[in-house]
């Protein structure tokens, strides 16, 4: 069955996590505030990948919270990349991408950078060029980093948009809507 789950509040998760399978690999993929980052991995042991890691911050908060939580492998993240350039979104610039991963790789231990991540602009019937300016950051990262390019993951595509981010060659999508139905509203 299914294994790889992933969830966008912190609150969630770390309510679901405990009482599923520990086989579980957790994504998190929604925005992550740096105050969180101990509640989440002390909250979620099986948690697999950070995927909206934005900040220098943010990633030095993960890699404090997962030595406090003594970790015995390091967390995967993938940098979040705001690719639309939609101010409602989360996500570095892509100018800053290569600042925060040498940040992760330099003097973050306990976190081991994976991939890129992005969300296309909603309802946009053309997501190609968000997607064509993230395989771009990862092929700047690469380079920069001397990796090769499918050493790291490429998260993009939601539940609308899934088969043109495959086909633009993401590695990882996000579908939960197409497969769970939409989030019941907030009360």
């Amino acid at each position: 069955g299914q294994r790889m789950f992933g969830e966008n509040y912190v609150q969630e998760i770390v309510a679901k996590a405990p009482s599923l399978p520990q086989d579980i690999q957790w994504h998190f993929i929604g925005m992550l505030q740096s105050n969180k980052a101990k509640q989440l991995v002390a909250g979620v042991k099986n948690l697999h990948v950070v995927e909206s890691v934005h900040s220098t911050k943010t990633a030095t908060a993960l890699n404090n919270a997962c030595i406090s939580a003594d970790r015995t492998s390091p967390l995967k993240i993938y940098i979040q990349v705001l690719t639309s350039g939609e101010d409602s979104k989360s996500g570095c610039p892509p100018e800053e991408v290569v600042e925060i991963a040498q940040h992760i790789k330099n003097t973050c231990p306990a976190l081991e950078l994976s991939g890129l991540m992005t969300i296309g602009k909603l309802g946009d019937p053309n997501p190609d060029p968000y997607f064509a300016l993230l395989r771009e950051c990862r092929k700047n990262l690469a380079e920069s980093l001397h990796m090769a390019e499918s050493d790291l993951q490429l998260s993009m595509g939601m539940s609308g948009d899934f088969e043109k981010a495959i086909a633009a060659g993401s590695t990882s999508v996000r579908v939960g809507t197409s497969i769970f139905g939409d989030r019941p509203p907030k009360q």
